[in-house]
This record gives C-alpha cells, structure tokens and sequence, in this order.
C-alpha cells in the first residue's frame, strides 16, 4: 500500500525543522567561541578611550578661547595668566588681576578641571612658551618664537594614539618627536608666568615626525616612553 503523500510531506517538514534546529545550534557554538576570544569589555573600553579623547580635546579648546577672552580684557600676551587653586606648579595666584586669569570668571571663564584617572599619571595640566612648532609661526632660526602651549604630560599610549585618530594625524609615536630635548614640548619645563622663549634658545620639535603641515595639536612621543599631548594656545 502507497503511503500517503501528506506522510511524506510531513517528514520533509520534520527533516527541514531539524536543520534549522541544528543550524541554530552551532551558530550558538560559533557565537560563544568568538565572544570567549574577546576581551571582556574590550569595546566599552575603546568607546571610553575614544570619548575621553575627544574631551581632552574640547577641553583645551576651551582653553584657548579662554585665552582669546583675556586678549578681549585688553590683556597682553605676556599678561597671561593659569592661576587655580588645585595648581602644585607656580602660575601665580588666581587672585593676581583675576581679568588676566584663564581660569577665572573675570578672565577667561575657563573652570579648571584636573585630568581624568584613566588618561594620565595625575600630572596636571601644564603651560608652557619655551617651544615652537616648525611652520606655525615665526620659522626664521635667528628669531624663532615660542608658542604658547597647553600640555597634558604622560598620557598612556592608547590615549595618544586615539587623540592622533580622531585628529587625523600622522605623527610617529615609534620615534621620539625631539630626543635632545629636555621634556620635549616643555623644553626647560618652566611654568609660563609672563616669559616667551625667542632667538637660538627656543627649543624647536623635530619636524620629521610631525604631520605635514605640522599641526596645532596633537600627541607626541618624547624622552623615550612618554606621551604627551599639546595644543596651541597662541602662535607667535
């Protein structure tokens, strides 16, 4: 006796549901190996990266418009002050002609904001006019200026590399960007209270590993294993 052609429909059916069965089963298998070749948190650590990089570079930002705002106060540039109550370095005293005072209302109206844990050692931010960037500026040797910078000092090597990404910035992190300088963008790592480095003594970054054109920001590597990022706050 023929069996009924609605039978083997059914086991066609019944084949085709354990297929799909075991084709879900061993994407399940699949999905777990990858999941368990991943790094826990890896992604949420580089979504964090990117964020914290992007802040840095806002936050210097707004430094730099909090010096523009000083210059507006009929300030020079070397009435410039950084000034703040958490400050371990001498910027002089944010009560000294708060108008001239980055970080006071009266001044910049810039609120002074110690950097995040996960970026840095915990070095504050620094500022600096002992260092010029090649062909921002005066480029002439004889009368070579020093720019006045905004360093974040000793960032790790995945925050530097990110702020470069999101900056599009092709520096060379294998090298250091001026081995023969002491501190790299600080030069003689005195505080800025007035005094811009000029002539012979200004300590000038190796242009080789900087972008072309170099640029007014970014993160370089300097006495070896150090990172820091910079940004201009006023050319000269």
């Amino acid at each position: 006796m023929n069996s009924s052609p609605y039978s083997s429909k059914s086991r066609q059916s019944g084949n085709m549901l354990i297929y799909i069965l075991g084709a879900i089963f061993l994407l399940g298998i699949l999905t777990a190996l990858v999941k368990g070749n991943v790094q826990e948190g890896s992604g949420i650590d580089a979504d964090k990266l990117a964020i914290r990089a992007q802040q840095v570079i806002d936050y210097a930002a707004e430094i730099e418009r909090g010096v523009n705002y000083v210059i507006r106060n009929d300030k020079s540039e070397v009435d410039i002050r950084f000034g703040h109550p958490d400050s371990v370095v001498n910027y002089g005293l944010i009560t000294d002609q708060p108008d001239r005072q980055v970080f006071d209302p009266l001044g910049g109206n810039v609120e002074y904001r110690a950097p995040f844990s996960d970026v840095n050692d915990g070095t504050q931010w620094q500022f600096y006019a002992t260092t010029h960037i090649p062909d921002i500026g005066t480029d002439t040797p004889a009368n070579s200026r020093a720019e006045l910078i905004a360093v974040l000092p000793n960032v790790t090597l995945p925050f530097c590399e990110r702020i470069n990404i999101i900056l599009k910035q092709q520096i060379n992190l294998t090298l250091d960007t001026d081995p023969a300088a002491n501190g790299c963008i600080n030069a003689s790592g005195t505080p800025f209270t007035g005094t811009y480095v000029q002539g012979a003594s200004t300590n000038t970054l190796t242009a080789a590993n900087l972008p072309n054109p170099p640029t007014y920001q970014g993160c370089v590597r300097c006495n070896g294993d150090t990172y820091h990022y910079y940004r201009v706050l006023m050319s000269r």
